[in-house]
């Protein structure tokens, strides 16, 4: 019998066949697969953004969100797209390690932890890299906006506090942050990020990477109150991709404003990313009875160097020239964060 993702793709061709035989038309609508919930940071600006786009154009593109991957599933969602079962989503590059392996460049455990110097640096890395841009169109697919998780930390069911205590921890986390935890003697364990609260619930593991403004939307601290910042990147392999063909098929006032709405998405992400980062911590402790643990700076210096391994992993089969034009952008957006402030700052 013909699975549910089978009679999408199917439903989804012949739609798209019928469609590329009319004009265009106004009054259009986006369909939109999201993986997470919407009252998640990213579903927050997301609904701005279908608000945005649907001002911008007086009604005449709108876009229709469906959260929780009710839609797609996130592991999906690269295919899913590209085929057209959804015109737009949110990409995991971390469940597209083939398909999307250089663009996961992003993740890797180095350079700055800011969110909004990481949206930048990936924004510009997508529009202008050809390996980057190559792997997207391979899939029938454009970037239009760039998302970070924020810094990457762990939330334990008991205290870690240094390096050692990561010995013989069932550990959740993401290649390449994973290989330097499995340095230091984690086990790592592949669960989704969505089955993180169940996993840590019934003690299938006993830590997760996660990121602060996520730890309160997905309640991850009933099941856990230990919480380590770790200063180790952040992953930033996350973004708003279109439909190549549906993108052409839009005209070009639409095209231009879409892309316009897309970018302020971006950076609204990102702020509000920076604004959610000190409450959601003071709300933790204060309300939550979570407890925050530092490494101490000679196992921080062990950690970083521990990174290195998954730099080398990357440039085993990835473009070195993608990672040297992620470092220089790293540096450019680092540079303009200390002289001119964040856009919103400026006057």
């Amino acid at each position: 019998m013909m699975g549910t993702f089978q009679r999408l793709r199917s439903i989804a061709v012949v739609t798209a066949g019928l469609a590329l035989a009319t004009p265009a038309m106004a009054g259009q609508t986006l369909t939109y697969s999201e993986y997470g919930p919407e009252r998640a940071i990213l579903g927050t600006t997301l609904n701005k953004f279908a608000q945005d786009l649907r001002d911008a154009t007086d009604g005449d593109l709108t876009v229709r969100i469906t959260y929780g991957g009710a839609l797609i599933a996130l592991r999906d969602v690269l295919r899913g797209l590209g085929d057209g079962v959804a015109d737009m989503g949110t990409v995991v590059a971390v469940s597209t390690p083939v398909e999307l392996f250089n663009f996961r460049v992003g993740d890797l455990p180095m350079g700055s932890s800011d969110p909004w110097v990481g949206m930048k640096v990936m924004q510009e890395l997508a529009a202008t890299n050809p390996t980057i841009r190559r792997e997207f169109a391979d899939q029938n697919l454009r970037l239009i906006a760039n998302f970070t998780t924020t810094a990457v930390v762990l939330i334990c069911t008991e205290p870690l506090k240094t390096l050692a205590d990561l010995k013989g921890r069932k550990v959740r986390s993401n290649p390449p942050h994973s290989f330097a935890f499995e340095h230091f003697g984690a086990i790592s364990t592949s669960v989704a990020f969505t089955d993180v609260y169940q996993s840590l619930d019934r003690g299938l593991i006993d830590c997760a990477q996660t990121y602060i403004p996520s730890i309160i939307p997905y309640r991850h601290f009933e099941v856990a109150k230990h919480v380590t910042l770790l200063d180790f990147g952040q992953n930033l392999g996350l973004a708003t991709a279109i439909n190549e063909r549906r993108f052409q098929r839009l005209t070009a006032d639409q095209q231009a404003k879409l892309l316009d709405a897309a970018d302020r998405l971006s950076v609204n992400t990102a702020r509000l990313n920076i604004d959610t980062i000190a409450s959601a911590r003071a709300q933790l402790e204060n309300s939550y009875g979570v407890t925050f643990h530092t490494l101490s700076p000679e196992d921080h210096a062990r950690l970083l160097d521990a990174g290195k391994i998954t730099v080398d992993a990357f440039l085993e089969k990835g473009d070195p020239a993608v990672l040297d034009q992620f470092m220089a952008l790293q540096a450019k957006y680092r540079a303009e964060l200390e002289t001119e402030g964040y856009p919103w700052t400026r006057k």
